[in-house]
């Protein structure tokens, strides 16, 4: 039958299109692998379009659950963001194709796009995006450090994406990551970075934008998940107005 990807955007707000998709649908799964969703949005969409939603999580997704479902009846899996941001969705869809299942993705906003526009950077001066991932016992990569260090040199800015395992907590904190980056510098005998930007729940209206050294960032109230950072590169002037007038604002409401 079929497989429609729906996005639901930064801050949880699906697209007409995307209501209508769920209202056609035989069967709805949220997915919670790659982003959280808060059950109450899915109690909303679930009385919305009067369909119930069932959340899956990384088994699910990554195995064949989902094409056999599509196999038989018309399923929908909603994605926080934009649906093909994640490898996990672009391959999602690829091995549905294969399997000749009709296909659909409904775009939304993410935070690829999104962190620019929030931050006042001007969108083509970011080089490649880093993920920052948990540190385990056995695991401790520093390979989000060379993706950094590799667009400082051609001047470009650098998004970084932070973990969400729920094995370790969910969510990765603002400031848990900045110490992470802290302690790779320190493995590396490297340090890189100057100032960054802490991008807290962009798209929601508690947004907060905060800018400044590891140390100034770990003394201030950094607001709530979901985060990312920027690592920025040198300014343009419009860039660095643009930012100094949000996190200004930031400091007045605090």
């Amino acid at each position: 039958m079929s497989l429609s990807l729906v996005g639901l955007g930064l801050s949880l707000d699906i697209t007409l299109k995307g209501m209508e998709e769920l209202k056609k649908a035989e069967v709805i799964f949220a997915e919670i692998y790659t982003s959280p969703i808060n059950r109450d949005y899915i109690n909303f969409l679930e009385k919305a379009s009067g369909k119930k939603i069932e959340m899956i999580g990384r088994d699910e997704v990554e195995s064949d659950f989902l094409i056999k479902h599509a196999r038989e009846k018309k399923v929908v899996l909603l994605v926080v963001g934009d649906p093909l941001m994640a490898t996990t969705h672009s391959s999602l869809i690829f091995e549905a194709e294969k399997n000749k299942i009709h296909t659909k993705i409904i775009c939304n906003s993410s935070i690829i796009t999104a962190a620019a526009g929030a931050s006042g950077l001007q969108a083509y001066r970011f080089g490649k995006t880093a993920t920052l991932s948990y540190w385990r016992e056995k695991y401790q990569p520093t390979s989000s450090l060379d993706i950094i260090e590799k667009n400082l040199s051609i001047d470009a800015h650098t998004l970084v994406l932070l973990d969400v395992a729920e094995d370790m907590g969910g969510p990765m904190d603002g400031k848990h990551a900045l110490e992470l980056l802290e302690r790779m510098q320190d493995k590396r005998g490297k340090n890189i970075l100057e100032k960054i930007i802490v991008l807290s729940r962009i798209g929601f209206e508690e947004e907060k934008i905060s800018y400044g050294t590891i140390k100034e960032l770990g003394k201030k109230d950094l607001g709530k998940p979901l985060f990312s950072l920027i690592i920025p590169a040198s300014f343009h002037p419009a860039e660095k107005e643009f930012l100094m007038l949000k996190t200004f604002k930031n400091k007045v409401a605090e």
